[in-house]
């Protein structure tokens, strides 16, 4: 290849000082030719920031910014991608530990896709394997129907590689949103996306882990079932509101949540989930009979739900509702 396009890694940190080394070790080894690393630091008060100035001295593919104020995981992923100029964008978290062949595996694969991702292997803190990856946990979506980003994601922002034009076109991300997942959901709205089933990144789990898909996270704690419930009407708001053929089933599915928060019984939103069932749950591991069991229980409206069970459905903080 003549002239490589630029690809953009872009990393965001905060207080990381213990794994950032490491990590920023395996980005600036990538095998790709073309290559820019930009760190947005989100206002750290351990030696983060110091860690990358010195990354930087060594090499200038390396670019650093420094937030003046903590803007939170979301923002400070928005500004750095503001602030790449490559072609191609890859999101990248402060504690992993990537493959050499990453990038240049994922653009290979990428094709016309929109969006491209590899599968993880977890390790521990100390950086040792947990002998899991997240294809085990997980059915590795490949495709062009958004209604399987409904429930769950697959595309983990550490393994993704974007086209630059679907990260421009997935900004501003919506507010409480997880930015892979809503890539993801604009990608499968658009061009598709494809899995590379090859283990491209190892994955730190630890106690600040935001996405804890191991489930061994200590601090990890259940949110309560109404908290839950409110975060995914919002959600389901959310993708309601992009245009594209699959915006009218969004409309009504929201619609039917709302109805079916205030309701005793609700067999509406189970006809809708029942209609686009295999796409809905496709990503979660659910045996049929589960999955079905999980839809038919649908029917009780959330003031039933509520009645059997007040300790599962307590009332959330103020300002949570949907």
């Amino acid at each position: 290849m003549s002239h490589p396009p630029l690809v953009s890694v872009a990393l965001c940190t905060y207080n990381g000082a213990r794994h950032l080394g490491e990590q920023v070790e395996s980005l600036l080894a990538q095998d790709w030719p073309n290559l820019e690393v930009v760190a947005v630091d989100d206002a750290s008060t351990d030696g983060t920031a110091d860690i990358l100035q010195t990354f930087a001295q060594r090499d200038p593919r390396l670019r650093v910014f420094r937030n003046d104020r903590n803007l939170g995981f979301l923002k400070n992923f928005e500004r750095a991608f503001n602030l790449t100029r490559g072609a191609f964008i890859a999101p990248c978290d402060q504690d992993d530990r990537w493959q050499p062949q990453k990038i240049s595996g994922l653009l290979a694969a990428l094709g016309d896709h929109d969006l491209a991702y590899c599968d993880s292997a977890f390790m521990d803190e100390e950086g040792r394997p947990m002998g899991k990856k997240v294809s085990d946990l997980l059915n590795m979506y490949s495709g062009r129907d958004p209604v399987a980003f409904t429930f769950a994601n697959a595309v983990s922002g550490h393994a993704l590689l974007a086209r630059r034009d679907l990260v421009e076109k997935a900004c501003p991300f919506p507010e409480g949103c997880f930015h892979d997942w809503w890539l993801a959901f604009v990608a499968a709205s658009g061009r598709g996306i494809t899995f590379v089933p090859e283990v491209w990144v190892h994955y730190r789990q630890h106690a600040a882990t935001v996405t804890d898909l191991s489930g061994t996270s200590p601090s990890r704690r259940r949110r309560p079932r109404l908290e839950a419930t409110d975060q995914r009407i919002r959600w389901i708001g959310r993708l309601s509101e992009w245009p594209g053929p699959h915006q009218p089933y969004f409309m009504e599915l929201h619609r039917a949540f709302l109805a079916w928060r205030e309701a005793w019984f609700c067999p509406a939103l189970v006809a809708l989930l029942w209609q686009r069932r295999r796409s809905l749950y496709w990503i979660p591991r659910l045996h049929v009979l589960g999955r079905n069991t999980k839809i038919l229980r649908m029917v009780l409206g959330l003031r039933t739900k509520r009645l059997l069970s007040p300790w599962r459905y307590r009332d959330p903080a103020p300002g949570v509702r949907a």
